[in-house]
């Protein structure tokens, strides 16, 4: 193992525990979760990474062919995993107002894969120039819930490698960007982000 990696690995848990992760509440790919971060469940457990640990990993992967292209344009990694969740029915309701919240901000709702009692519902924060500023995926299960949120540049392709990398285990997401740029010219709808 190389010596950045190993540096890597004991700097990030120092780094996340001391909460140097930077203020992005007021960057456009800051997704608010709040609802579902105040569910009655058994534990939580929370990982936010902001720009003094992601340059450390971009140091430590920048030679890794698959890991380094992914961290290249991020600047900070969100990730909270909610688990043995009281009430699956509130669960469910406040992902529908998160979802709803948030594409009422300007978030897109590229993809919702259902795989059994799993939902998982991936957002995408465009901005001009057809590039997107962040990336949010809320994963339901009946007694568990995990919320990822990537802020930076978010590249379509490497979607997938993004939740592998964070050990989000979920279906694959297949995101058409024809029908992503159609769906970004088309004007915006008085009820849009009002959900079903």
């Amino acid at each position: 193992m190389p010596v950045r990696t190993l540096a890597l690995a004991g700097l990030i848990p120092l780094l996340t525990a001391c909460g140097i992760t930077g203020n992005f509440r007021n960057d456009p790919g800051y997704a608010d979760f709040g609802p579902l971060q105040r569910l009655d469940a058994e534990s939580d457990f929370g990982v936010s990474l902001g720009p003094l640990p992601l340059q450390i990993a971009k140091w430590a992967t920048h030679d890794d062919e698959d890991l380094g292209p992914l961290l290249s344009e991020l600047r900070a990694v969100r990730v909270y995993t909610i688990e043995g969740i009281a009430d699956a029915e509130e669960a469910a309701a406040r992902a529908k107002k998160v979802t709803a919240d948030l594409t009422g901000d300007g978030w897109l709702t590229v993809a919702a894969v259902r795989d059994g009692e799993e939902l998982t519902s991936v957002l995408l924060r465009p901005d001009k120039n057809f590039t997107h500023r962040g990336l949010a995926v809320i994963v339901q299960e009946p007694g568990e819930v995990v919320l990822v949120n990537l802020i930076g540049e978010i590249r379509l392709d490497f979607i997938n490698g993004y939740l592998a990398d964070l050990d989000v285990d979920v279906p694959p997401i297949e995101i058409d960007p024809t029908a992503l740029q159609a769906a970004l010219t088309r004007p915006a709808s008085p009820a849009a982000g009002t959900g079903p």
